[in-house]
């Protein structure tokens, strides 16, 4: 922050000259390295004043070497804004005023904790971003600050959707996130160690699904379904699953419970008792009826 209080002091000692001019935009200057790895940075703009005179690197925010916070106001490009020299010196020229904005970034920092609060918005999104900086070392000896990420919530207008996400302690890897749609909700739950969806429900205005234990595009765990016509729970790995439409559904591995009951019926009924009592065949087969009207 050194060039802006050099800045300010200089003002104060000239008597506060600031020169004012209307200009066009013409190049947002886009950082091709960005600390906070956003593409969409900028710091600077080149701009061509009403005079025709061209002024490039015109600053966004008042120190653009301290990209770690601040707030910066991108305008469109092509639109008009006014830009200020201070003490004719066009190298320390700023905008004051805009006409039209792309798109605002916004960083809070928390010395204590190297924590950082983003925010980013344009006509078509939000994003909250909760991040925090890690102090690194690169392979020629130069330290450097690494952001990872903690949580963030997005709003996207245009897609009609609202995400949140957290990530592990390195922000390496997004453990749980939560997508609110216009047409249907989805949740995550992710092991750390070996990315296994833990668990994902999705729920829409048709049904209710529940996965346990994605691995790639198979499913290892119970699987649910509720809709309309249908309940489900089955588990692929080990053959069993229950199905309940208008009647129940029972199977474990190539086994049918109700096949093997009008099996269990069928021998009953040919048994033949020489002294005693021989089975009731018709009560049988009123119950073998009945059990077809249950299971399937």
């Amino acid at each position: 922050m050194e060039d802006v209080k050099t800045i300010i002091q200089e003002i104060v000692s000239s008597g506060g000259k600031i020169q004012t001019y209307a200009a066009k935009v013409i190049k947002i200057n886009k950082e091709e390295n960005s600390n906070h790895e956003n593409p969409e940075e900028a710091y600077s703009v080149n701009v061509v004043r009403s005079d025709g005179a061209q002024i490039n690197n015109v600053r966004l925010k008042a120190s653009i070497q301290d990209k770690e916070q601040g707030v910066i106001c991108i305008p469109k490009l092509n639109s008009w804004v006014f830009i200020s020299i201070i003490e004719t010196t066009e190298t320390r020229a700023f905008i004051s005023q805009y006409s039209e904005i792309d798109k605002i970034f916004l960083r809070i920092k928390s010395e204590e904790e190297n924590r950082f609060f983003e925010v980013q918005t344009d006509v078509n999104s939000t994003s909250l971003l909760f991040k925090k900086g890690v102090e690194e070392t690169g392979d020629s000896g130069d330290t450097q600050t690494t952001f990872k990420n903690i949580t963030s919530v997005s709003f996207n207008g245009e897609q009609k959707d609202l995400a949140i996400k957290f990530w592990n302690e390195e922000g390496e890897k997004i453990l749980h996130q939560t997508t609110v749609a216009h047409d249907k909700v989805e949740t995550e739950f992710v092991n750390e160690s070996n990315d296994i969806i833990l668990q994902k429900t999705t729920l829409d205005a048709t049904k209710v699904s529940v996965d346990f234990e994605i691995e790639g595009d198979e499913v290892k765990g119970y699987q649910a379904l509720i809709d309309k016509e249908n309940v489900i729970f089955k588990n692929s790995e080990k053959e069993i699953e229950l199905h309940m439409t208008d009647k129940f559904k029972v199977e474990a591995g190539e086994k049918n419970l109700k096949t093997e009951l009008d099996a269990f019926i069928d021998v009953v009924s040919k048994i033949v008792v020489v002294q005693g009592t021989s089975p009731d065949v018709g009560k049988l087969t009123e119950i073998k009826n009945n059990i077809s009207k249950i299971l399937e």
